[in-house]
């Protein structure tokens, strides 16, 4: 079955990947990207039914233009892809608040509220779904001292994936570990390509029998 998916942060990294993937698999994509034209251009060079539509998860009023055009478009969403994110570099003892804010609001607060606009339009799929890319980096085991801001936020991304879960019955809701993967954010040394870090987003956004509430890697299940 062809589904209408949008992906955040859709245009570089994981995200770029896992439009590809969806596109040719049929379905179509909607690339979420902060900046336009390079969106545009990247939309072109794939294969597939890809359509590039300015998004700033920061902002509530970018969330809701886009949300009104898609409605206008495909009057539904089948699965909402929380892609875009934020890494940091810093040590629990000494960030600023300044930096923990800046980053909970890429990783946090822009999903919540991601979710929160276009949940009218998830309510209007046969089967709808809300994937969240989180990282082993905000399991409850892995909360040591360094990269404090993106653990937390991650952390805090896990929690909001499970009360979404519970609040959201008719919708399955997952958060997912793409792995150390070859992008800006991971770097070079990064064991993983992005088509091994974008595949369990995509099988969580297109398998059937997926369940929710759960956090995965490699499609396989992980702890919180």
């Amino acid at each position: 079955m062809q589904k209408t998916i949008l992906v955040t942060g859709g245009n570089r990294g994981i995200g770029l990947e896992t439009c590809k993937q969806l596109a040719a698999m049929g379905h179509t994509v909607i690339m979420g990207s902060r900046n336009l034209e390079k969106g545009q251009e990247k939309a072109k060079a794939i294969d597939g039914n890809v359509i590039a539509k300015q998004l700033d998860v920061t902002s509530e009023a970018s969330i809701n233009a886009l949300k009104a055009e898609i409605q206008a478009e495909f009057g539904k969403l089948d699965v909402l892809i929380n892609n875009a994110g934020i890494m940091s570099e810093d040590n629990v003892s000494d960030v600023s608040i300044e930096e923990q804010k800046r980053v909970m609001e890429t990783n946090v607060w822009a999903p919540m509220r991601m979710v929160q606009i276009f949940v009218p339009l998830l309510n209007n799929s046969d089967d709808p779904r809300i994937v969240n890319l989180s990282s082993q980096m905000g399991q409850r085991m892995n909360q040591t001292a360094d990269h404090s801001a993106y653990r937390l936020s991650k952390f805090t991304l896990n929690g909001l994936t499970l009360q979404l879960a519970n609040a959201l019955p008719n919708i399955k809701v997952n958060a997912m570990h793409p792995g150390w993967v070859k992008t800006d954010m991971g770097g070079s040394s990064a064991p993983l390509s992005v088509e091994e870090g974008a595949d369990t987003s995509v099988w969580l956004a297109t398998a059937d029998n997926i369940p929710s509430g759960k956090l995965f890697c490699c499609r396989e299940l992980m702890e919180w």
